[in-house]
């Protein structure tokens, strides 16, 4: 076990570090951006919140072109969100000068016509339930969306715009989206990174494991037992490096297998698929990646006062919510989508909501994250706590700090381990030499007397 642990701490020691220490920052991401950034918060007032559809009208005359897709209420104190996404264009769509780019923009009309043609279809009935619509938005490896988020921050009482922010998953300014890169990826492309982390958190589980076998106590006596729970600050480099190893190690751990278990939700897909499986007794994991469709047999031309509409229900149902962001749809078939937040800076107890474009009528579909999540059943709400149990916002701001201490404690592990194993080593210091082998001569036995001569002798 010993050796197992040397070997695969040496292995994976530079990969836990970084992620760690990245993690350790990311923690208090929303309370570090809430402190520096004084234009995500207005003053309260008496006066009710302006309405989706105002806000999305004043936002879309700055950003001109572009059309919103959501917006986001926080308390009286928070500055309203209206949200813009532009996907990346491939680099076949970029026009040139000259007879190549005629021709790219010729075919670029020729692919609108074509859009206008399906889109023109997309008003027709659908066909029999359980087929896969062909008009899906073009996504990047690993199912992810790729483009600019672009954020317009408005006083929600006058429409003021305060603040916009852009960024993007690949290459962004934000500091804290770089430190999600390296934490997630280590700063290498998705596809890459993302596997490296798994195998190298993968490791560290077996490691926690490993680290409590070797922590046992071969007997349960004072002498033992305080050097397994103390740190003996005044003895020797080596002896307080080791102790703290051992002893951080060990009062982390219960923090630090469920931070590591929850984060390979994200980096492997069987494994997501297993862990849902040991909470729900047995059940597989409902993962239905179709969107909920909105009724497409008798379609309008969308009204975003209906958004309103949206808003002002869930805030009857909901006076307490701390957050409400309403999805606003772009195709005949997109639903509205609803989010209300039930406490600051935490998900998992979040009500997710998919209403008809035009009836209002609310569309129902199967997966962990749909519908209210007091009728959820055990396992989907463990699914829905992943996230805060890894950021430990699940316990709210005392979770947040025991993760952030857990998380140092982390990337200090395998500094500590490397100097207690190199401090064993002894590289450049030659073996004395042995002593050569000195040949014992043989003591020739003394011959015996008769009795006479022994007397004599005497």
């Amino acid at each position: 076990m010993a050796w197992l642990h040397l070997w695969l701490g040496l292995a994976s020691g530079i990969i836990v570090v970084i992620v760690s220490l990245t993690g350790c920052i990311y923690v208090f991401e929303n309370e570090i951006k809430d402190f520096i950034e004084d234009w995500r918060f207005v003053k309260p007032q008496k006066e009710a919140f302006l309405l989706p559809s105002q806000l999305v009208s004043i936002a879309d005359k700055k950003m001109k072109d572009k059309k919103a897709t959501s917006v986001t209420f926080g308390a009286k104190d928070e500055a309203a969100i209206v949200g813009y996404f532009v996907e990346k264009k491939e680099e076949g769509e970029r026009g040139g000068r000259g007879e190549k780019g005629e021709q790219k923009r010729g075919e670029r009309k020729k692919e609108l016509a074509q859009n206008k043609e399906k889109a023109k279809s997309e008003l027709k009935p659908q066909g029999k339930p359980g087929e896969k619509g062909k008009g899906k938005e073009k996504k990047g490896k690993g199912g992810r969306r790729q483009g600019t988020f672009i954020s317009v921050y408005m006083n929600p009482y006058t429409g003021e715009v305060l603040n916009v922010k852009t960024f993007s998953r690949g290459d962004s300014p934000d500091f804290f989206r770089w430190i999600l890169n390296g934490h997630r990826a280590l700063w290498l492309p998705y596809d890459i990174g993302r596997p490296i982390v798994g195998v190298a958190v993968l490791i560290f589980v077996v490691l926690l494991i490993s680290g409590i076998v070797l922590w046992w106590p071969t007997k349960w006596i004072k002498s033992i037992i305080d050097k397994s729970f103390k740190i003996k600050w005044d003895a020797s480099f080596k002896r307080v490096n080791y102790d703290m190893h051992n002893v951080f190690g060990f009062y982390s751990c219960i923090f630090l297998f469920f931070i590591a278990v929850t984060g390979l939700v994200w980096s492997f897909g069987w494994w997501s698929k297993s862990l849902y499986w040991v909470t729900s007794g047995g059940k597989p994991l409902t993962e239905n990646r179709e969107s909920p469709k909105s009724d497409t047999t008798n379609v309008k031309e969308f009204n975003i006062t209906t958004a309103d509409k949206v808003l002002l229900n869930l805030r009857k149902e909901n006076p307490q919510a701390a957050g409400i962001m309403i999805s606003i749809p772009g195709k005949p078939a997109d639903p509205i989508g609803a989010f209300v937040y039930k406490q600051k800076h935490t998900f998992y107890n979040m009500d997710r909501y998919s209403f008809d474009q035009q009836s209002l009528k609310e569309i129902s579909i199967k997966t962990p994250f749909s519908g209210k999540y007091i009728e959820a059943n055990i396992p989907d709400k463990i699914r829905r706590m992943n996230y805060d149990i890894h950021v430990g916002s699940v316990l709210g701001l005392t979770g947040k700090i025991i993760a952030f201490l857990a998380s140092l404690i982390s990337a200090s592990l395998p500094i500590t381990g490397f100097i207690i194993w190199w401090g064993k080593q002894k590289f450049g210091k030659k073996k004395p030499a042995a002593k050569p082998k000195v040949a014992s001569k043989a003591i020739p036995a003394p011959k015996l007397k008769n009795p006479a001569e022994q007397e004599i002798t005497a």
